[in-house]
């Protein structure tokens, strides 16, 4: 009955041994830090990642025709209070406070309204 319990004990320990050094160090991010020193470390919850900047658009400028896309384009321009885009424009919805009027056919930023 005895060896039988040292077995146990010593499997035990022996498990303990091998689990710990799993546990013992956590990565940073899970130690309640923020983001690791490589990934450019903490940073404000509703700010841009570091190295990172929004363009901000003015008349005459040329938005991506990836930005030009449907998706992004204000049907109900009335409901935003923006006048109508006329023939050949739309307005282009950036963010909850930016819209641009765009000629379709090359990009090109009629007029830009940031609310």
């Amino acid at each position: 009955m005895k060896a039988g319990n040292l077995l146990g004990v010593t499997l035990a320990t022996a498990m303990a041994l091998v689990t710990a050094p799993a546990l013992a160090d956590p990565p940073h991010h899970a130690r309640g830090n923020g983001p690791p020193p490589h990934a450019g470390g903490p940073h404000k919850r509703d700010a841009p990642p570091p190295g990172w900047r929004k363009k901000a658009w003015h008349r005459g400028d040329r938005l991506p025709w990836a930005e030009v896309d449907r998706r992004y384009w204000v049907d109900d321009y009335a409901h935003y209070d923006l006048r109508d885009p006329g023939r050949g424009h739309r307005w282009v919805r950036q963010s909850d406070a930016e819209y641009l009027l765009v000629e379709i056919a090359t990009g090109l930023i009629i007029d830009a309204l940031h609310r």
